[in-house]
């Protein structure tokens, strides 16, 4: 398969994409030991950030909730690394920061990790592999090989794979009890992810037949108000469409009187606590004209009139991935529908090879 710059299905995007379920058993195989090192020094932290920018805020996000549920009660906080490194919040050594960046490079993610050890923190990157040079840390995990797509998708996996990882292993160090059964990472997750995968058929067909919407409103609450964010991200990213991704109250707290009769909602509903109240959507998209459709794990029925893709049920902080696979693979296709190139960032377009935005990274 060519490695360089692709014109035509499949892109990198894709493979990366496919490569998810192994790349997730694969970072955390690599990672296990050094994760064990660090929850044991990371334990007693009083505090725990987890910093990033783009994806890899989205990654954050869901580790505080992976944290929340596995860590054994640590007080973790995820932070945009641009707010965390200008703004605050003050620091201490009894306080614990990981960052999350694909290439360990962006500017702000290396001046949040230099504002961390300024404070004497315990500090941690999360990145891909290369030979860049990356910022001193006391714990450097490797996840994958860098995308040769600008639309970030396996490189989110690993990265969420390491932090259900550690946070696993602090929940064991603070506990003295196992709070992520090893299965659930080595064997259910990986499967479930593959399982995902097999949606693409319909992804494509929904793909093309939404095309023309004016706006893609994707929402979703807890763990899967990030997989809103992220999959509007990937969108723009490659589609260049208007797509906003907004957690679900916040949905109905305003933005839903933007909406247009040539809208389409995607609701992220996997069982949780938040299912019903995001599903109710579904009945005011319809009293407007808007299309629906549903991504959940078959946990219950979904609104009449609504598309769905089903993915199977996992712990709902990991339905961050699973609900994630069918909803990247959409992006894909859209821009496919839509005749762009999802690695390239719109290089071939002389404007925004101009206006080169990874310059000032």
């Amino acid at each position: 398969m060519n490695d360089g710059p692709r014109h035509e299905h499949p892109y990198h995007m894709h493979d990366a994409i496919q490569a998810q379920p192994d790349a997730f058993a694969r970072a955390l195989e690599r990672n296990e030991t050094d994760a064990e090192a660090f929850a044991a020094e990371a334990a007693s932290c009083r505090r725990l950030f987890i910093v990033g920018i783009g994806t890899s805020h989205h990654a954050a996000l869901v580790g505080e909730h992976l944290s929340r549920a596995y860590g054994g009660g640590v007080d973790t906080r995820a932070a945009h690394s641009f707010d965390f490194a200008l703004y605050g919040p003050e620091l201490g050594p009894d306080d614990c920061v990981v960052a999350v960046s694909h290439r360990g490079t962006k500017r702000y993610t290396a001046l949040a990790l230099n504002r961390a050890r300024d404070a004497g923190c315990k500090t941690a990157l999360i990145t891909g592999e290369g030979d860049a040079q990356t910022p001193e840390v006391d714990f450097l995990f490797r996840t994958v090989a860098q995308e040769r797509s600008a639309a970030h998708t396996v490189s989110y996996t690993g990265a969420v794979a390491v932090l259900a990882l550690l946070a696993g292993r602090l929940g064991g160090h603070r506990t003295g009890a196992e709070t992520l059964g090893v299965g659930v990472l080595e064997d259910e997750i990986p499967a479930a992810l593959r399982m995902a995968l097999g949606v693409e058929d319909g992804v494509t067909d929904l793909a093309r037949k939404h095309l023309g919407r004016r706006r893609i409103w994707l929402v979703g609450a807890g763990p899967n108000a990030v997989t809103a964010a992220e999959i509007a991200l990937k969108i723009k990213e490659t589609s260049y469409l208007q797509a906003e991704g907004l957690p679900t109250e916040t949905m109905l707290h305003g933005p839903f009187q933007c909406v247009e009769a040539d809208d389409l909602f995607v609701l992220i509903a996997p069982e949780g606590p938040a299912r019903k109240r995001t599903l109710e959507i579904a009945d005011l998209a319809e009293d407007v004209g808007a299309a629906v459709i549903v991504v959940d794990d078959g946990s219950g029925d979904v609104p009449a009139g609504a598309a769905r893709l089903t993915v199977p049920p996992v712990p709902e902080p990991f339905s961050a991935l699973t609900c994630l696979v069918p909803l990247q693979l959409f992006s894909y296709h859209l821009a496919l529908a839509r005749g762009t190139n999802p690695d390239s960032f719109r290089a071939e377009d002389p404007r925004f090879a101009k206006a080169d935005v990874s310059g000032r990274l």
